[in-house]
């Protein structure tokens, strides 16, 4: 383990949001979390919108964007039962990586993802705190799956699929530095 306090500081911020994750998500599969649920939320996020306000009579500033509140109602709410089991899933698999250190910037990017998707649909929550701690998990990279499963295998993926090894998908697939700098080496010897 190459930065110990790292992957200490990233374990404890992966269980704590781990567990946060997989509890809401099973949750949802046990209480019947459905289209319906996802279409009053939606809802509930159209009717923070600009438009919606000045219909309603109502002033101050709207929380939900007007680009937004579209995404809202031709996107998400035609398609609120996919949208639910996407939710509920995603929660269960987020929570699971975290906990286990499966795919953990993988589980943290979709992490933000959710979080950044209900803040923009004009929910606050908890959702600033969570954005904070992911940010650190990515910022932790390769040491945030240290303690954990990716450990055993993330350097396996990335030597048989050398593509996780460039671009934007290096920070979701993070390996060490020095086993980043074998694999260059070796594609610069195929070459």
């Amino acid at each position: 383990m190459k930065n110990p306090i790292k992957s200490v500081i990233a374990l404890l911020i992966r269980l704590y949001f781990g567990y946060y994750f997989l509890n809401a998500g099973i949750g949802k599969f046990q209480t019947g979390f459905n289209g319906d649920s996802v279409g009053g939320f939606l809802k509930g996020g159209l009717a923070q919108t600009a438009e919606a306000m000045a219909a309603a009579g109502k002033t101050g500033k709207a929380n939900v964007t007007d680009t937004w509140g579209w995404l809202i109602s031709h996107v998400f709410l035609p398609n609120a039962d996919i949208m639910a089991v996407m939710v509920k899933t995603g929660e269960v698999m987020i929570g699971l990586g975290l906990i286990l250190g499966c795919f953990t910037t993988l589980a943290a990017f979709f992490a933000l993802t959710m979080n950044f998707s209900f803040l923009l649909s004009g929910t606050v929550s908890s959702n600033p705190q969570m954005v904070i701690g992911f940010l650190f998990v990515l910022y932790f990279a390769a040491a945030s799956g240290a303690i954990g499963v990716d450990r055993f295998f993330m350097h396996k993926l990335v030597d048989k699929f050398p593509i996780l090894n460039k671009g934007f998908l290096r920070h979701l697939f993070p390996v060490d530095a020095g086993h980043r700098g074998a694999i260059k080496n070796t594609i610069s010897q195929a070459g």
